[in-house]
């Protein structure tokens, strides 16, 4: 989530706890709806064919499954979709999907409440650093982060500690969007714009990493600093994450209950490609 300053930062804190890497995707969710439906492999999966009345699927008795109606996936066998019924909306809806051996794709998690950023979506183009919404589009589930090791997770995972930060300073391009798993006394980039990543007991206890806005070529320097050589775009912000809910909205991340946010990450497989799709209905492709 990106990290405001000043004005900003104190906003982007309260939407993320009311108390408090690059690592080294129709519907509102209110009280109108029913309570979700059980997730994770206890829950009855859908498969091609079969039929939905669950307006959280974005289905019909009659409809192809969610995935072979989305043209972004690139090859991937799990998706993750994010539904929201408007833009400006924060109240989402999440589901899971896997495509198996046999070429159908299978909802894994039925649509569960979710959260996005305190302005909603913005399309990936024109989001911007600081401005509460999170980045609609289709982006890959690259890696995972928290306070514990949630056990059984295939993704590259880093329990963080006191030491680890995600900064945002765009005075510092070079470390933008980068985790830095310490801050040596060099350091250009400022600890007010960044997040401590330790700090979040709550949100970041389980996270993945949304491949938005993500430098490359990254390497460290004699000091330990962590640096890109193709540096992120500094005006669009940084630090999307999937991760634990906090007390209401996001900052621009998406987050789900704790023990939703533990399955997938234990669910999750980097063999299958994984992404995530999100975005208002009827915008998704």
């Amino acid at each position: 989530m990106s990290r405001p300053h000043l004005r900003g930062q104190r906003a982007h804190a309260a939407a993320l706890t009311a108390a408090a890497l690059v690592l080294g995707a129709p519907i509102l969710a209110t009280a109108a709806f029913a309570a979700p439906t059980p997730t994770g492999p206890a829950a009855a999966t859908q498969t091609q064919g079969s039929t939905s009345t669950d307006t959280g699927s974005l289905r019909t008795a009659t409809a192809r499954p969610l995935p072979e109606r989305l043209q972004s996936l690139n090859g991937a066998r799990q998706v993750v979709v994010v539904t929201a019924k408007d833009w400006s909306t924060s109240f989402a809806r999440l589901q899971a999907w896997q495509l198996g051996g046999d070429d159908v794709w299978r909802q894994v998690m039925a649509p569960i409440h979710a959260r996005v950023g305190w302005n909603g979506f913005a399309p990936e183009a024109s989001r911007m650093q600081n401005s509460g919404e999170t980045p609609a589009g289709s982006f890959r589930l690259l890696r995972g982060f928290g306070i514990v090791d949630p056990g059984g997770v295939d993704l590259p995972y880093r329990v963080v500690d006191a030491n680890d930060w995600w900064p945002y300073d765009p005075s510092d391009p070079k470390t933008y969007n980068v985790l830095q798993q310490r801050r040596p006394r060099t350091a250009d980039w400022r600890t007010s714009w960044a997040e401590d990543l330790d700090s979040y007991r709550q949100q970041y206890r389980y996270a993945v990493v949304i491949d938005y806005n993500l430098p490359s070529g990254i390497s460290r320097t004699p000091s330990g600093e962590r640096i890109a050589a193709s540096p992120a775009d500094t005006r669009k912000g940084g630090g999307i994450f999937l991760h634990v809910n906090g007390s209401g909205a996001t900052a621009g991340c998406v987050s789900v209950r704790r023990s939703d946010m533990r399955w997938l990450l234990r669910w999750l497989d980097p063999n299958h490609a994984p992404r995530i799709v999100m975005g208002p209905r009827g915008t998704l492709r």
